[in-house]
């Protein structure tokens, strides 16, 4: 699975355009502060699936929208 690239920054607009802190982010996605920090900041490039499910469904939105399309496409194929 392939996340799109600048995808951090995009979380990061999110949560913040909600005026979430990465504090509350925790508490509500039970996703380590640091972890939020590192994905946002591009230090992980390949999150845990589970931990970006988590972060999107707090910031409603949704994981495939971070996802790369040739992804998307070779899922339909196999």
């Amino acid at each position: 699975m392939e996340w799109i690239e600048n995808f951090g920054r995009m979380l990061k607009r999110e949560r913040l355009s909600w005026g979430m802190s990465r504090g509350k982010l925790q508490r509500l996605s039970h996703v380590d502060r640091e972890t939020i920090a590192d994905i946002e900041n591009g230090r992980i490039l390949n999150p845990d699936f589970y931990e970006m499910l988590n972060i999107c469904d707090v910031l409603d939105t949704s994981v495939y929208f971070y996802l790369k399309e040739n992804s998307r496409k070779d899922k339909k194929h196999d």
